[in-house]
């Protein structure tokens, strides 16, 4: 979750002028600062340790491309003196900027190429008064802004500083109607209107039910059709309802009435979302529409709480009683229903709906499947299938050469998008462990990822060539192939975590674990204290805020825990800020965090997080979905997880079986533990099913992709 404080800040600063040289300057002036500047480049590309391709292709522009811009720009003759000046001073501007986002890690080193060619294309424009809009309104926030720094001084300034404004606030549009109280007169304010309404549409309804004069006017005065269809159905009290069908009701293909109707009836409600969607992805210029995601949210909103919620609770009953709200749906209704709620899914509660939506396919081919939907979702079902353990039998059930084709597809172009390749990579590598148990199916797989690398070669692509080495590397290593490959050693070695990286100058050990004052809080801190009963090996001190748990060992492990006070009061996390200070005072940085607490309550654990912190435990349901957060606070953190639901039955005996061998001196060998672990879990099918949850740092593998990728920052 984003600081609220931080975002303000973020804002604050997109809107500060620029000013880097304030003074004009001649055209022998502006050419001795663009040598000098050549010269500090080159040998900072030459300092920093970044990708070789894009140092490179950064070379070769300071190097070759920067002169032949300086001398296209003096031998022009239709410009004047202080025209050239100008134009070599932005030039100067550029490199000078893209050094410093480089040093402060500002900018995305993949999006330099492209960075280089929007300054050559937008000079090009404004030297000759050509339209350059249409060049820059296609550029990320960074890029926009990076433009505006170089052109300064230009005319077109003013508008192009808008632009980078624009596309800064637009990239946080929970913020956005904040940033217009601040400006309505802004000049995209209608644009940045459209794109908070089809993100949170029920802040646009607020705004509107606060009658706020200003800002409510502004957004009555948008000419969007979908917005104006927001403002109509406003005070209506089933609006949560319609929300969803934003699209058809502004393009009056349905009513209100027709929707509320079938909202008696929650299947024909589901089936409603699930047509709609798939009508609005078969037109064109509607499947690419941001006013698709509140139809998504409505899907998956609903796909909890008419079946998901019931089928997760149910996971002790007999399968005809727990999937029974679930039988007389069609397969597009269980698609969507399993691809819309990864995180909330148990993985019995998955096999079930997996089970039931092959059901559908005696006759027809299963990849049928695919063309229903439209391929939509189609990298998230692939990869839970995987992670799952049914992608075997889901491609069993159809001709080789389609399956051939799917994984192609599943594997093919993630680099084309580069606010998602990451993820995309990082979904492909969860699927490895997967892939490695199909007959046949990882020559393919390296095959693939060597061809896509190859491609990207070909195409230049370096962000592609770094996506697609990564993944051949982390392939490797799921297979156990490449165990001294260089790419890991960059990481370390997570199959062990050893002791004395997680003790400090003292040797002592600092364990913090975080607990919330509700119910099930409580119960899970009185669960934990059991364990440390033992006044041979433990001794147990407490004041008002936290108890101090002290191993009787010559080099100590010291526990941490926070007293679960009443949570509506919010004394739980006053007891966490109290322990924090306490421990800051002491200069004593925990090495191990463990959150127990529901998922709701992470975010609070996750403020926590330093970089000193080395073993993560997040004892919470869903808290595999928060690696990429821990990672980027603790880089060198490892991580356990669970996948779908946490239990205390569960993290009361790992922690147990982690400080027994701190205590005893030993390193964690995750194998060792889990194996452990997984014999006391087996006799009851339950519990096991619960563990088997969990992923230990050696099983991490998308964590590894992120780690990697952020290796050069």
């Amino acid at each position: 979750m984003r600081n609220p404080v931080v975002c303000s800040l973020i804002l604050l600063l997109a809107l500060l002028p620029v000013s880097i040289f304030a003074q004009t300057v001649t055209l022998v002036t502006a050419y001795e600062r663009l040598k000098e500047e050549q010269v500090d480049f080159s040998q900072y590309i030459q300092s920093i340790f970044i990708d070789s391709n894009v140092a490179g292709r950064l070379q070769w522009f300071v190097e070759f491309e920067v002169d032949s811009i300086h001398h296209s720009v003096v031998s022009d003759t239709g410009l004047s003196e202080s025209e050239k000046a100008k134009a070599i001073q932005s030039l100067v501007y550029f490199l000078k900027q893209l050094s410093e986002n480089l040093s402060l890690q500002k900018f995305d080193i993949y999006d330099i190429p492209d960075a280089l060619e929007s300054y050559k294309l937008t000079l090009r424009a404004l030297l000759r008064h050509k339209p350059y809009l249409e060049l820059v309104n296609k550029l990320g926030p960074r890029r926009s802004q990076l433009l505006a720094n170089a052109f300064w001084q230009y005319n077109e300034c003013t508008e192009l500083e808008d632009i980078a404004v624009f596309k800064r606030v637009a990239s946080l549009p929970a913020y956005i109607l904040q940033f217009l109280e601040s400006r309505p007169g802004f000049r995209y304010a209608d644009s940045l209107l459209v794109l908070v309404a089809a993100h949170y549409p029920s802040k646009v309804v607020s705004y509107l039910l606060q009658h706020k004069p200003g800002l409510q006017l502004l957004i009555r005065m948008n000419k969007n059709i979908y917005l104006q269809q927001i403002v109509s159905l406003s005070e209506n009290r089933f609006i949560s309802e319609l929300l969803p069908f934003i699209i058809p009701l502004a393009e009056k293909r349905i009513t209100v009435t027709e929707i509320l109707e079938k909202r008696k009836d929650p299947k024909t409600y589901f089936e409603l979302l699930v047509n709609t969607l798939k009508h609005e992805l078969s037109i064109p210029e509607i499947a690419s529409s941001i006013f698709l995601i509140p139809l998504r949210n409505g899907i998956k909103d609903k796909s909890i709480s008419f079946y998901v919620n019931q089928i997760n609770e149910l996971h002790s009953s007999a399968a005809e009683i727990r999937f029974a709200a679930v039988n007389d749906l069609r397969v597009e209704d269980l698609y969507y229903i399993i691809t819309s709620c990864e995180e909330e899914l148990y993985t019995s509660s998955y096999l079930g709906l997996y089970r039931r939506l092959m059901e559908h396919f005696n006759t027809p081919a299963v990849d049928s499947l695919f063309v229903i939907v439209k391929y939509d979702n189609f990298r998230p079902f692939m990869r839970m299938a995987a992670i799952y353990n049914t992608l075997g039998d889901f491609l069993s059930c159809m001709p080789q050469e389609t399956a051939a084709g799917l994984l192609k597809r599943f594997i093919l172009g993630i680099e084309t998008d580069a606010n998602t390749g990451l993820a995309k990579a990082m979904d492909i590598a969860d699927a490895f462990s997967g892939f490695t148990a199909l007959p046949g199916i990882s020559l393919m797989i390296q095959q693939e990822l060597k061809s896509n690398y190859d491609r990207c070669k070909y195409d230049q692509s370096f962000f592609g060539m770094r996506l697609y080495s990564i993944l051949q590397n982390v392939f490797d290593l799921v297979q156990k192939k490449d165990s001294v490959n260089k790419f890991w050693a960059n990481l370390g070695n997570h199959e062990l975590l050893e002791r004395k990286v997680l003790q400090n100058k003292r040797d002592e050990i600092i364990e913090v674990v975080l607990f919330y004052g509700d119910e099930d809080g409580i119960g899970s801190f009185n669960n934990f204290i059991r364990l440390y009963k033992d006044p041979t090996r433990w001794i147990i001190s407490k004041n008002n805020y936290w108890i101090t748990i002290r191993s009787l060992s010559e080099q100590p492990v010291i526990i941490y825990a926070n007293l679960p006070l009443d949570n509506e009061t919010e004394m739980d996390l006053l007891a966490q800020d109290s322990l924090f200070a306490f421990l800051k005072q002491q200069m004593a940085e925990p090495a191990i965090l463990i959150h127990r607490g529901h998922s709701y309550h992470l975010s609070h654990t996750l403020r926590r997080l330093q970089p000193a912190v080395k073993l993560a435990i997040l004892g919470s349901c869903g808290g595999y979905n928060s690696l990429l957060n821990i990672a980027n606070i603790s880089p060198d953190a490892q991580i356990i997880v669970s996948k779908k639901i946490g239990s205390q039955f569960i993290n009361d005996p790992m922690i147990d079986v982690i400080n027994e061998n701190l205590q005893n001196n030993r390193d964690l060998v995750w194998s060792e533990i889990w194996e452990k672990l997984r014999i006391r879990f087996s006799k009851s099918e339950m519990m096991l099913n619960l563990f088997n949850e969990y992923t230990p740092p050696s099983k991490n593998v998308s964590l590894f992709v992120l780690k990697l990728f952020n290796f050069y920052r």
